[in-house]
């Protein structure tokens, strides 16, 4: 295949989302929130609005597994290559240089204070937050440093397909609000202010005491200064809303037991009850967490004959099939048992290097496997028709839920 075979060409959604964020960036914003849905291609609309832009430096903010797709992305774009720095998460305190008369002796107290008062060593006049859900924390260390980074660069583009799951999540996106919101500010007294204003939740003390109740009226209002309302910060779409493409089918799938795993099953939620002291006669003190991810993890094992079933059929109709799991013990028995039934499989989870990882990516979006199980929550593209020979129909099984939409 020759290289003119390979660039990606994008979609009229892609240059609808690439024409917004250079609106956004002439009209004298800060950034801009591009919230579409997994699977429209958020990485390639970025990257085609950050070659249209005038500068020629970048900082690319991303989770560790994104950066081969980023990598892959620029790349086989068609587009003039610029100077791109990719940094994961984890590594963005080496962005600050550290107070000069720094006296803490800790690992963990020095990460602190460098998160806090540390200079940026350099400045990226264009910064890409890419799954910027994570850093809603405004507390955090990697909060922290990427909010420094994103307010020294002249436009900041964060990508999210779950900006926050309630509105006081959303102060890292302070700058943006602030214009088109009216905030006093944009730091987190600024974001304080714009709640009590809007009337959304509790907005007192430490943030993580803040709350909010679930309720319509200010989905609403927020959807409307996100994504809807006049002066919007950001766009978002779902896959149907985009002509000629497919709408995702979401069906439940229950896994019948056996006598035996049942009964095992049945034991498994006792002990779940006591450990939480819901059972009653535990002197033991609840460990809730511990518990929790025992009953989950031993739950996950005992639906994976259910689950390679399920698999099998849509196997056999000529589907691939990619499998969400929470343990690596599960992804390694599931992998196990199909391909036992004769199923090329891959997996993909934190045991594996990055490229590894994405090998099998492409082995899967190109039709070399017939099914993927991963552990991983975000940055992965799975998506039928992203390359040759991916045309077949796929499915995407959900075999362990996951507390957290986040995480889904």
């Amino acid at each position: 295949m020759t290289d003119a075979e390979r660039l990606m060409v994008p979609h009229d959604h892609q240059r609808v989302a690439c024409a917004a964020i250079l609106a956004a960036r002439a009209g004298g914003a800060p950034g801009f929130l591009l919230g579409d849905l997994t699977g429209l291609g958020k990485t390639l609309s970025a990257w085609l609005a950050l070659s249209a832009m005038p500068e020629d430096e970048i900082l690319v903010i991303c989770p560790k597994g994104a950066i081969p797709q980023w990598r892959r992305t620029m790349a086989l774009s068609g587009l003039p290559p610029k100077r791109v720095t990719l940094m994961n998460f984890e590594r963005t305190k080496s962005l600050l240089a550290p107070p000069p008369d720094s006296k803490k002796r800790s690992v963990r107290a020095k990460n602190n204070e460098l998160a806090k008062l540390g200079v940026p060593r350099r400045i990226w006049p264009l910064v890409v937050i890419d799954e910027a859900h994570r850093i809603r924390n405004p507390n955090s260390q990697q909060g922290l440093v990427c909010r420094q980074m994103a307010a020294a660069a002249s436009f900041t583009i964060y990508m999210s397909a779950t900006a926050g799951q309630s509105p006081h999540e959303l102060s890292y996106l302070g700058p943006l609000l602030a214009r088109a919101a009216d905030m006093p500010s944009a730091d987190l007294d600024g974001f304080r202010q714009l709640m009590k204003r809007l009337k959304m939740g509790r907005a007192r003390g430490r943030w993580k005491n803040w709350s909010w109740e679930p309720n319509e009226a200010d989905r609403a209002r927020m959807a409307g200064l996100l994504y809807r309302g006049p002066r919007a910060i950001g766009l978002r779409r779902r896959p149907e809303e985009i002509a000629g493409w497919p709408e995702v089918q979401r069906e439940l799938a229950p896994v019948a037991l056996d006598a035996a795993a049942r009964k095992l099953y049945e034991a498994t939620w006792r002990e779940f009850r006591k450990e939480l002291g819901l059972a009653g006669g535990s002197t033991r003190k609840p460990q809730g967490w511990a518990a929790d991810l025992r009953f989950r993890q031993k739950a996950s094992l005992l639906r994976i004959q259910g689950t390679v079933d399920f698999c099998d059929d849509l196997l056999g109709n000529d589907e691939q099939v990619a499998v969400s799991v929470a343990f690596l013990e599960t992804s390694a028995m599931l992998a196990d048992a199909l391909r036992g039934r004769g199923w090329r499989v891959g997996e993909i989870n934190g045991e594996r290097s990055g490229l590894q990882n994405e090998e099998t990516r492409l082995s899967f979006q190109t039709g070399q496997l017939d099914a993927v199980i991963f552990t991983v929550t975000e940055s992965i593209s799975l998506h039928r028709g992203e390359m040759p020979g991916g045309e077949r129909e796929r499915s995407l099984v959900i075999h362990d839920m996951r507390h957290s939409a986040i995480q889904l």
